[in-house]
């Protein structure tokens, strides 16, 4: 079956949300998406199958002092599609279009596992902090690791410092 990754068209909503909720079994990242996908700045891509949405991503603007970053998600891929190059597929497309609109840097929370080895390295390298690091009101647990930024234009990012602030659907 060949994968196609794509924007998100008004069409495509409902199906993205579906796949949020079913890659992570809740609803706190659908919740996400709906609160930030017609901000401005903010788009989505999908994977799609055969015309059937089996991949979203998420991007919306976050700010480093005065300046804006994109920050990448919430992502999830349909599990029966985990694990086949669907995630690594829209997180590739997300970092192009982000780069293509100019961002400087695309900054996460995630697995430095999964993360680093699709561009992403840690946040505090460059003097950045987390505002979200410790145990959530939820008890899950994020580490400064998690914190994560890829670089798209090195010296525009070497001139931001300072805590990142989020849209306030994350927190």
């Amino acid at each position: 079956m060949t994968m196609t990754v794509r924007p998100e068209e008004p069409a495509d909503r409902d199906a993205s949300l579906e796949v949020e909720r079913a890659a992570f079994g809740k609803t706190k990242e659908s919740h996400i998406v709906v609160a930030v996908r017609d901000e401005a700045g903010s788009f989505a891509l999908i994977a799609e199958e055969e015309s059937r949405v089996v991949g979203h991503v998420q991007m919306s603007k976050a700010w480093i002092g005065d300046q804006e970053v994109l920050a990448l998600g919430p992502i999830a891929v349909t599990p029966t599609r985990q694990s086949k190059g669907y995630g690594t597929a829209l997180v590739a497309a997300a970092l192009e279009e982000a780069a293509a609109r100019n961002f400087a840097a695309v900054v996460l929370l995630g697995s430095p596992s999964y993360y680093g080895r699709r561009g992403f390295e840690p946040a505090g390298r460059y003097g950045l902090r987390n505002p979200f690091m410790g145990t959530t009101a939820g008890g899950f647990e994020i580490a400064e690791e998690d914190f994560q930024i890829a670089v798209l234009d090195a010296a525009r990012v070497r001139s931001m410092s300072g805590l990142v602030r989020w849209h306030p659907a994350f927190g």
